[in-house]
């Protein structure tokens, strides 16, 4: 069984780690995201009151698989933000700095395993505990639950693919039927101190094509409701 869920907002940035002071955006909600949008739903404490490194919460994320689907065309906007000098305000009060956001984003994000039951729980009456975000705190998310249903393996899978899609062995696509395609290096997993355990490749359109499989290999292809998509591994 998936539990089905749609996010959006007027706006989001999920921050590259390498970018600093210009800070510059995933197209689209990580892994490690949406397990910090789920345990936000769900009330998962990430007890940053005794460490503000503290990301308890992944304790939890075992056994849990996610698929995300982009909704809405991938669309973008830069802006400037002030950011004051709390430490020596009387050198430079104050400078902007350049952010890329995401204008408008839309995500299905499909969760099965051990949280599976909790969240949807709280999806079904309409509660969340923490306040869902969209990679920053001014980017308050607006949570819509789709439902729950049975995923269906797709073995031996050849078309079209609803979600992003994580790169695995023997996955070919098919670039003359594929309009958009675009590769990234994703983080995929933190540890209990926000380090990062693993990151991985994955394969996206622009939220308007799909992605157009010749052969699936060993990408987790399966059919949830009216959607095909690559389910992430496990936690």
């Amino acid at each position: 069984m998936a539990v089905i869920f749609d996010c959006s907002s007027d706006i989001a940035m999920f921050r590259k780690p390498y970018t600093t002071t210009s800070s510059v955006s995933f197209a689209f909600l990580p892994p490690t995201a949406a397990a910090g949008l789920i345990c936000a739903i769900i009330g998962e404490d990430n007890e940053s009151a005794d460490d503000g490194c503290n990301a308890a919460y992944w304790r939890r994320m075992a056994g849990t698989s996610i698929a995300v689907k982009i909704c809405s065309p991938v669309r973008w906007f830069r802006g400037a933000l002030n950011f004051w000098n709390v430490k020596e305000p009387q050198k430079s009060p104050h400078i902007q700095v350049k952010h890329q956001f995401l204008y408008a984003p839309k995500y299905r994000v499909f969760v099965k395993g051990t949280l599976e039951e909790r969240l949807n729980e709280k999806l079904s009456k309409g509660e969340f505990i923490y306040t869902p975000y969209l990679g920053m705190a001014y980017a308050i998310s607006d949570i819509a639950y789709v439902g729950k249903c049975d995923d269906v393996p797709l073995d031996g899978y050849s078309g079209a693919v609803d979600s992003v899609i994580p790169l695995a062995e023997g996955v070919s696509v098919d670039f003359s039927a594929t309009k958009r395609i675009f590769k990234e290096i994703m983080p995929f997993e933190f540890d209990e101190k926000r380090a990062l355990k693993n990151s991985l490749q994955v394969l996206y359109s622009d939220g308007v094509n799909k992605i157009v499989l010749k052969e699936k290999g060993k990408a987790n292809v399966a059919r949830c409701m009216e959607d095909v998509i690559a389910w992430f591994p496990e936690w």
